[in-house]
C-alpha cells in the first residue's frame, strides 16, 4: 500500500464509524505506518502506529486505536 492509500483509508474509518478525528499525517516506514489524527474541536493530536500490508488488517487496528482514544 501507498501512503496515499492508507490515508485514504484512515479518513474512510474516521467517516465509517463517525468518529472525532481528522488526519494530521500518515508517514511510511519499512515495518509499519505512523499515523497522527486531532480531536475534531480541539488540539489534542494522537499518534499510533500500526503494521500490516493488507489492507484489513491495517483497517482494523485503526478502528481499534481510534476507538481506544475516545
Amino acid at each position: 500500500m501507498t501512503t496515499a492509500e492508507v490515508e485514504v483509508l484512515v479518513r474512510d474509518v474516521i467517516v465509517h464509524f463517525g468518529l472525532p478525528f481528522t488526519v494530521v499525517s500518515v508517514i511510511g516506514s519499512p515495518i509499519r505506518w505512523n499515523v497522527q489524527v486531532r480531536g475534531d474541536g480541539t488540539s489534542r493530536i494522537v499518534s499510533f502506529a500500526v503494521a500490516g500490508v493488507r489492507s484489513a488488517a491495517i483497517r482494523a487496528a485503526v478502528q481499534e486505536q481510534l476507538e481506544a482514544e475516545l
